[in-house]
């Protein structure tokens, strides 16, 4: 009889432990294929206890490019989750203080001779808390922790898919996930980083048709120069910012664009659209400086742009730079496009924005030509494209909406529920809450009912300017006026509230309670917390997934029984 035979079938408790395995296994495995695909070595620290300061400490694993230390923890933990970041975060301050020590002890334990090509001051070090399963930090309790760059499962994925996508390229995205700029990276040294290139200056108005201040430069730039110094606002990545409207890179369609870069050894001929830096300046003939608003015709001239990490904003055409990419040894096409990476130079058009321009106003623009360009491609996913249209314009009742459902994302009561993301999975779908509830509650230009800018006692005409700090205190108001009605109803119905499968957090339910406060606000007036929570104690709505008598298209019908059955109630 085979041993395959013999051998017992798992009881269900092995079996899960066998899964926990796997996915632990899995999940590390992530981790060191992207910091390897980086160009980081790898050092197998796990299982490996060394006092510091002191704590005696144990790092899962530690990776290392030049003067670049990564020490990361992975966990797969959700028992006493705070406690355990707390006292890593301890032992990474007493690494902090003891660098000299730590620096010693990989020496010395990994027989790494190789740590003390730098001095003790020259090492970078950072500390990434990897884990498994979503943290459901808030903004403050993270900040508890400054030590530490938390790595959330979704950004995981998306390296992952990014690692899959561009291979050795995404050591460049990796250096501005860690902050970090060519200049901190190797030894300092006296040499210039400047790279001249000759370019065309474009007058704005007369041949462009840009306002604002916006100048164009043509220019050619190899592909090997704007990989490394370029960057994507990927909505999908792990940036916390408003100002993100890319798609994510498609793998199929890389692969195929390189095929055709190996096999035809071509530059494209349609342009690269980018935003240059802030720091990029121009010469005339005999070196001198250029001001480019006194410029109204075309004329060649010197472009001075710093040869720097992450510097270049691509708006459009990432699949088409990204196909250059440094792939693995193993790629049969590496070999063709590594000579052609250096080779190749493609045609790109830059966009120069004043220095007094605002991060949101340059949002506006880039959004602007990316949802232009791509109108007539592939079609915009409907989550996608509110976004870009809240880029395009923040004042727009679109825009608003957008930027407080991100903000209740961080907040306690809605606290990384909505699905901002691609790479989101069965979280709330934000789309039809913006669409048909949310941005009727926040406009700043009310129709057929009041909204809760009638209500703000901010500077109406600054906001309508786009002033940012005005802006962000009325979406600042509008996020705790809907924390503290949702939190009233949080309190009322905790049962339903914690129950995944009830309806109660359902984009149906959401809505009709969203429309129900507009409804109330435009009869009565704002209304507190102490008032929101007696009144939801007369709703008696049956939120189990079985006998909720409300359909996607019912959410007025919803808001009437709220109204009705609640808030309205004589």
């Amino acid at each position: 009889m085979s041993d395959s035979r013999k051998r017992k079938p798992m009881s269900e408790k092995q079996k899960q432990v066998a899964s926990e395995k796997r996915a632990n296994r899995i999940f590390k495995n992530k981790i060191k294929k992207l910091f390897v695909s980086a160009g980081f070595q790898q050092i197998k620290s796990e299982n490996h206890h060394f006092n510091i300061g002191l704590r005696i400490a144990e790092i899962d694993s530690l990776f290392i490019n030049e003067n670049i230390l990564i020490v990361c923890e992975d966990t797969s933990t959700t028992r006493d989750i705070k406690s355990h970041i707390r006292k890593k975060h301890e032992a990474f301050d007493q690494i902090e203080k003891n660098k000299r020590t730590f620096l010693d002890w990989i020496a010395t334990e990994f027989s790494y001779q190789d740590i003390k090509r730098y001095d003790e001051n020259q090492y970078i070090i950072k500390y990434l808390y990897f884990s498994q399963n979503e943290l459901n930090l808030s903004k403050e309790e993270a900040q508890l922790y400054p030590l530490i760059q938390f790595v959330e499962p979704r950004y995981i994925e998306y390296f992952n898919r990014m690692t899959q996508c561009i291979h050795k390229s995404i050591k460049y995205e990796v250096f501005r996930f860690l902050q970090i700029d060519s200049n901190q990276i190797g030894s300092n040294t006296t040499e210039s980083k400047k790279k001249c290139i000759s370019a065309t200056i474009i007058s704005p108005k007369e041949s462009t048709g840009l306002r604002n201040g916006v100048r164009i430069v043509s220019f050619m730039m190899s592909a090997e120069t704007l990989i490394k110094n370029s960057y994507v606002l990927r909505k999908d990545n792990w940036e916390d910012s408003i100002i993100l409207y890319q798609r994510l890179i498609q793998k199929e369609k890389i692969k195929g664009i390189r095929k055709f870069l190996a096999t035809r050894q071509e530059a494209f001929y349609n342009n690269i659209i980018v935003a240059l830096p802030s720091n990029v300046y121009f010469l005339d003939g005999e070196d001198h400086p250029i001001n480019l608003n006194a410029m109204g015709r075309y004329d060649v001239c010197k472009m001075m742009l710093p040869d720097e990490m992450n510097s270049i904003c691509i708006i459009d055409g990432q699949h088409r730079v990204y196909a250059h990419y440094e792939g693995e040894e193993n790629d049969p096409d590496e070999i063709e496009i590594a000579n052609l990476r250096k080779k190749l130079h493609l045609l790109v058009t830059g966009l120069v924005f004043p220095e007094e321009m605002s991060d949101v106003q340059k949002a506006q623009i880039e959004s602007g030509i990316f949802l232009d360009i791509n109108t007539n491609a592939k079609p915009v996913p409907p989550d996608v494209l509110l976004h870009i249209k809240g880029l395009k314009d923040p004042l727009s009742d679109i825009g608003i909406a957008r930027a407080v459902i991100e903000r209740l994302n961080k907040e306690d009561i809605f606290l990384h529920m909505f699905e901002l993301s691609a790479l989101d999975e069965g979280k709330i779908k934000i789309a039809s809450i913006i669409k048909f509830a949310l941005r009727y509650l926040v406009t700043i230009e009310p129709k057929e009912k009041k909204s809760l800018f009638d209500y703000w006692n901010g500077d109406k005409n600054e906001l309508k300017q786009l002033n940012d700090q005005v802006y962000n205190s009325y979406i600042d108001f509008c996020v705790q006026q809907i924390r503290m009605y949702f939190s009233a109803l949080r309190d009322s119905h905790q049962k339903e509230w914690n129950d995944p499968n009830a309806k109660l957090l359902s984009v149906i339910s959401l809505n009709g309670f969203i429309i129900a406060y507009n409804r109330y606000i435009d009869q009565k007036n704002l209304g507190d917390f102490k008032f929101f929570n007696n009144r939801f104690k007369d709703l008696h709505t049956n939120f189990t997934r079985e006998n909720f008598p409300y359909t996607s298209s019912q959410y007025k019908k919803f808001s009437d029984e709220i109204l009705n059955n609640a808030l309205l109630k004589v």
